[in-house]
């Protein structure tokens, strides 16, 4: 027995192994963060989120009751991260799928390095090349379907809505998470120079046709693709934070907005002078205590019994 196996006997189903998840995730942990520390700067940033966001994104898989035999399918993987967790939920199989070649290489060998600890019976992963728009995989071919922190980035969310509806098989579920900047509150109010940097990164992601806002109609894009919405989960976080310039929070805001500078000023949105004076001031901010408290939108659906198997 691996470093990932527990054994669980039962007389329907006899002795079968399963994944004890606190092993993968602290595996999983390890491999990540060694991506961090060798991530090119393009790619930096969605490592550092990937680890940052690990508890919420956990909290959420580990609540999921995925059927026995299920295909599961993973929408613009990453790193792999959610792929490989939904994969420790039990006997099924997860897909990853992704337009981005370097990230696949990246989730492949993170999968490859867990393998050494876990037999390909208890978790089995697969990672394909594909594109949000037309995913390669034929219709009704995954009972569940999740992703994560996708459509934020989409100009065409409804067609990718549709792919979602298109390769999920009759009676299957999906599960869309994403942010909502409206759920957003903090007290005390930030600082001028944080509404600046946010602001412009808003917009520039606005501009490549992404939304901030996509939390709110998430539930109607997949409803006009044909899933039934239902239920929608808040996802809330909430921390009291006393001062500390290099805390955790702070150190991932500076790490993302480094990050998107050269698309900011590109973008017309501040210039290089003014983001520069921004960014310096926000990071020698001598900050008092703070509450914030923010929340993610997760929107489950299901496909009807009766649906056409196309989209």
């Amino acid at each position: 027995m691996t470093s990932f196996e527990t054994t669980q006997s039962s007389a329907a189903s006899g002795s079968r192994l399963l994944v004890d998840r606190q092993a993968l995730w602290a595996a999983l942990d390890e491999a990540l963060n060694a991506e961090v520390a060798s991530a090119t700067d393009d790619l930096r940033w969605l490592a550092v989120q990937t680890v940052a966001s690990a508890p919420q994104r956990r909290a959420l898989i580990g609540s999921l009751s995925l059927p026995q035999g299920s295909r599961v399918l993973d929408v613009g993987c990453g790193f792999g991260a959610a792929t490989i967790e939904l994969a420790g939920q039990g006997d099924v199989v997860t897909v990853g799928v992704d337009s981005d070649s370097d990230t696949l290489e990246a989730a492949s060998r993170i999968s490859g390095s867990l393998a050494g600890r876990s037999t390909s019976a208890s978790l089995r992963t697969e990672f394909a090349s594909g594109d949000v728009y037309a995913l390669p995989f034929p219709d009704g071919s995954f009972d569940f379907v999740f992703s994560r922190f996708v459509f934020q980035h989409l100009a065409d969310p409804l067609r990718a809505a549709g792919e979602v509806a298109r390769v999920l098989a009759s009676g299957g579920k999906a599960c869309v998470v994403d942010v909502d900047d409206g759920l957003s509150i903090s007290d005390p109010a930030p600082s001028e120079a944080f509404v600046a940097l946010a602001g412009a990164l808003r917009a520039s992601q606005a501009a490549r046709g992404g939304d901030r806002f996509i939390g709110r109609r998430l539930a109607g894009l997949l409803d006009r693709s044909g899933l039934v919405p239902g239920p929608l989960i808040v996802l809330p976080q909430a921390a009291y934070h006393r001062p500390d310039p290099a805390g955790a929070e702070r150190s991932l805001m500076l790490e993302r907005l480094r990050f998107a500078r050269s698309a900011i000023i590109s973008g017309g949105h501040l210039s290089a002078g003014e983001f520069d004076r921004a960014l310096a001031d926000f990071a020698g901010e001598d900050q008092g205590p703070s509450c914030e408290i923010e929340a993610h939108l997760a929107v489950f659906a299901s496909k009807p019994h009766d649906a056409p198997p196309g989209p």
